[in-house]
């Protein structure tokens, strides 16, 4: 019998610590440049006390994380994944925001492996903007390339943290735009359709509403079974885009 060697697997490169480093404190930067104690306040006010922010206009980080999207255009893969893990696992407003357009960037290159990423990423969530952006410029993208990690968004939707429920729901929303994703989404939906945090009842709702516009009659009858029990935002959200007679079905009215 020939004895055959086992090649010996690839060991991945170790990041770039001096290039993420320099593109983090770029940023960061650039941020604090363009912060305002007003704003800051406001974002306070908006999201509570415990959220990290520099206190910059959605426009504006929005201009500062197209900058250093650009700048990542000719990097491997790895390093934009490795600047958006510094950004996200800090709880910072901004950062997250940002974060998730350097996902969105790249995200031909997100499959159902980078999940166990995005599930680490998930525990530093403070907010519901920094969830639906982890949420739809990553999870669904894992998730249409692997679409049994639905399972696990099922976990994360019983999790005690708000953020992980929200992003649980919120990462089925660009899929069933499209039509895909209704069924594991509407499992998902029923574990949070009696949520008592309003940010999650948001997500739901959003998630019902998105559902709706290719798929009215499934959502209908969805919510049918829920409209004596679910909160009534959850409802109002999902039958924005109702036919009337549907919406008032739904409502009650």
């Amino acid at each position: 019998m020939t004895n055959r060697r086992t090649q010996p697997q690839q060991q991945p490169e170790p990041p770039d610590t001096e290039a993420i480093e320099r593109a983090v404190g770029e940023l960061r930067r650039r941020l604090k440049q363009a912060a305002s104690p007003r704003e800051a306040e406001a974002a306070r006010r908006s999201l509570g006390s415990d959220v990290p922010v520099y206190g910059v206009k959605a426009a504006e980080t929005h201009r500062i994380g197209l900058e250093l999207v650009r700048r990542l255009r000719s990097a491997p893969p790895a390093l934009s994944l490795d600047i958006a893990d510094a950004l996200f696992t800090t709880g910072n407003l901004e950062e997250g925001l940002v974060g998730a357009q350097v996902l969105g960037a790249m995200a031909r290159h997100i499959g159902g492996g980078d999940f166990a990423r995005f599930d680490k990423w998930a525990g530093a969530l403070t907010n519901a903007q920094t969830a639906d952006g982890l949420a739809m410029s990553g999870i669904a993208k894992a998730l249409a390339v692997k679409p049994s990690l639905a399972a696990q968004l099922a976990v994360w939707a019983k999790s005690p943290q708000p953020w992980r429920r929200r992003a649980a729901v919120s990462s089925f929303v660009p899929l069933v735009r499209e039509g895909r994703f209704l069924t594991d989404a509407l499992t998902v939906a029923e574990v949070v359709m009696a949520d008592a945090h309003e940010e999650v009842q948001r997500g739901v709702g959003t998630l019902l509403l998105e559902a709706s516009r290719m798929q009215s009659a499934r959502v209908v009858e969805f919510l049918q079974t829920w409209k004596d029990k679910a909160p009534r935002l959850v409802l109002q959200i999902a039958a924005t885009k109702l036919a009337p007679e549907d919406r008032s079905a739904v409502l009650g009215s």
